[in-house]
């Protein structure tokens, strides 16, 4: 396994000059680390390569151990889209890399209580499907456990003892939730600790999570609760999600925000058209003036899906500035292409997967 200097090619140091203040805030107040830290115990991946892999809070105790396990999970109530699928990609990553455990809880029970599907039935064909799509990206099914929430007793059991362990103010904010909701919202604060704390409960497995960082309030109210339970806290590992097409971000219930694993070819060319780019406002100009790629939708999505290194990255973006590629001619075209054969290939792999393999029954 080969190991290069960290310093020398990954773009995350200039990145935490650009942090706001609050996520400056975050570096200092809540002990997250730049990834940086750990050059000597991670691999070349494109996940650091590219700035999407920024930050870690105790990855360095975790890798000192030698079972450990990393936990996603997913709410089934739609397609998944190209964001889902990177931070997946991720966690395959994670696996084949360290050799580690992987459970992924499918959260029908969330997005039941949160209102976004009409039944827990409802929720099991789309838990079906993505979990096929997830068990494509190469996972071990020897060391892989999918899992829909609701049908495994053991997340009650596991959810009640927690809850014991959590107060009614402070999950309201850290859900941002106030008193119009329904019990059942600040009661899944417990269910997903259950999630992330299960493998350690269960098997001694100290877990990494993959987060953003505006969700680490979660993450630690949940190490609150492991060290009341006197068991080992998570380790989190810190994503830059890349922006939606519109430059929101992805949503499964916003068709325009991304590309949908199921969308058809001509579907995933009429989006990408239509994205938002750094271009300039006509070619003649953008041929005088330039672009600005570090406010475009596109080259985040070539980062993630086309360029092999920081180098190319780099290269393309001068070019990009100097007006020698065009957005609508060049760039656009190029996504469309590279996530074109991106989602051939995953479909392909997804028509062989035995699902069976993967799924955790009751």
């Amino acid at each position: 396994m080969c190991l290069l200097n960290f310093y020398n090619w990954c773009p995350i140091m200039a990145a935490l000059e650009k942090i706001s203040g609050d996520l400056r805030r975050m570096y200092e107040q809540f002990h997250i680390r730049p990834i940086s830290e750990l050059a000597d115990k991670l691999p070349w991946n494109k996940y650091l390569e590219m700035g999407i892999l920024i930050a870690h809070r105790d990855l360095d105790l975790l890798l000192q151990e030698k079972n450990w396990a990393i936990v996603s999970g997913r709410g089934p109530s739609g397609p998944l889209h190209l964001g889902h699928i990177l931070l997946f990609e991720l966690v395959a990553w994670f696996q084949r890399t360290f050799n580690v455990y992987a459970f992924i809880p499918l959260s029908d029970d969330e997005k039941y209580v949160f209102g976004k599907i009409r039944s827990l039935e409802d929720a099991d064909s789309w838990a079906i499907e993505n979990a096929r799509w997830i068990a494509s990206l190469g996972f071990d099914p020897k060391k892989t456990r999918i899992y829909i929430s609701s049908k495994h007793p053991w997340v009650y059991r596991y959810s009640i003892k927690i809850s014991r362990y959590l107060t009614l103010s402070t999950v309201k904010s850290a859900l941002g939730v106030d008193d119009s909701k329904n019990i059942g919202i600040p009661f899944y604060a417990a269910v997903q600790i259950t999630h992330i704390l299960q493998p350690t409960l269960d098997f001694g497995f100290r877990t990494l999570v993959p987060i953003g960082l505006d969700q680490d309030v979660f993450m630690r109210l949940t190490r609150d609760v492991a060290e009341r339970l006197k068991i080992k806290k998570p380790a989190s590992v810190y994503v830059k999600f890349i922006p939606g097409l519109q430059k929101v971000p992805m949503s499964s219930s916003a068709p325009e925000t991304a590309v949908y694993l199921t969308d058809s070819e001509e579907e995933i060319y009429r989006k990408i058209m239509r994205a938002y780019s750094g271009g300039a406002i006509s070619t003649a100009h953008h041929r005088h003036q330039g672009g600005n790629p570090e406010n475009c939708v596109i080259y985040e999505w070539l980062k993630a899906f086309y360029f092999k290194t920081r180098r190319e990255a780099e290269e393309y973006a001068y070019a990009c500035k100097t007006g020698q590629i065009i957005c609508g001619y060049d760039c656009k075209i190029l996504a469309f292409e590279a996530i074109r054969q991106y989602l051939k290939e995953l479909r392909r792999k997804y028509e062989k997967i035995d699902l069976e393999k993967y799924i955790w029954t009751p």
